[in-house]
């Protein structure tokens, strides 16, 4: 049954990603089609995940990374990272989330003996961490090699650099900017445009925020309740993930 919802939940997303292909494709909007590509081939990720490491993904848990995959399509072909403001923080907070369940997992998974609460915490933070960084790495590449807006900007009123100051060392500051000319176009904002590192920043932030929630809920649960969890149809696999003092739970 539990199989069956989550192959449902598969079938469901890869539909909707095909349909929205073919919406984009119709609209000539032909940069969003490799957004759908790589969001038909994320959807298949979380069972890939569970061949890999031999584990099962609650299922409740397992609907919400496949919506979690589709967001980013979501926000680019049906525009919602413009029409709500807090999409594109939302999904990174959850992404923290979802990577430090894992991290948590494959922190087990890696070791082969039991280790106190805090060193898996502080894995599994730091792996979410890691991937967020990586992440923002992509955006960068993309915003430089292709000419996307990835990592939006920010409409700022003050600037603060040494590159304006007076002397070497001296900072200088520009408070209170309401407009902004370039090449004789002023720009239509009430400010000045930061390149993307304020969006960039709060993107890490908002990902270290789920992990960091992930890290709590560790420990005041005691590692008793998995979302990641051995699968007991690899004996094998379940031995040793068992020896390594991982719980085990039905998916």
């Amino acid at each position: 049954m539990k199989k069956r919802i989550k192959w449902s939940g598969v079938i469901a997303c890869e539909l909707f990603t095909f349909f929205t292909f073919i919406k984009m494709l119709a609209k000539k909007e032909y940069s969003n089609l490799i957004v759908c590509l790589i969001t038909f081939v994320l959807c298949i990720l979380p069972f890939i995940v569970e061949k890999l490491f031999y584990c099962k993904i609650n299922t409740i848990a397992y609907i919400f990374i496949l919506f979690y995959t589709i967001c980013p399509m979501l926000g680019d072909c049906y525009q919602l990272y413009y029409i709500t403001t807090w999409w594109d923080k939302f999904l990174h907070a959850f992404g923290g989330v979802v990577f430090a369940l894992f991290g948590i997992y494959l922190f087990h998974f890696l070791n082969g003996k039991s280790t106190k609460a805090v060193a898996v915490v502080l894995f599994a933070v730091c792996f979410s961490i890691a991937l967020s960084v990586v992440w923002e790495f992509i955006e960068f590449g993309a915003d430089t090699f292709f000419g996307t807006d990835m990592q939006r900007d920010t409409v700022i009123t003050t600037i603060r650099s040494y590159n304006l100051g007076d002397d070497i060392g001296v900072m200088g500051t520009i408070d209170g900017i309401e407009n902004v000319t370039v090449n004789g176009c002023e720009l239509p904002v009430k400010g000045y445009l930061d390149i993307g590192l304020i969006d960039t920043m709060k993107d890490m932030l908002w990902e270290a925020f789920g992990a960091l929630i992930v890290g709590v809920m560790y420990f005041l649960d005691k590692g008793e309740h998995q979302i990641f969890i051995p699968d007991n149809s690899d004996k094998t696999a379940y031995v040793e993930m068992k020896s390594q003092g991982l719980k085990t739970h039905k998916s």
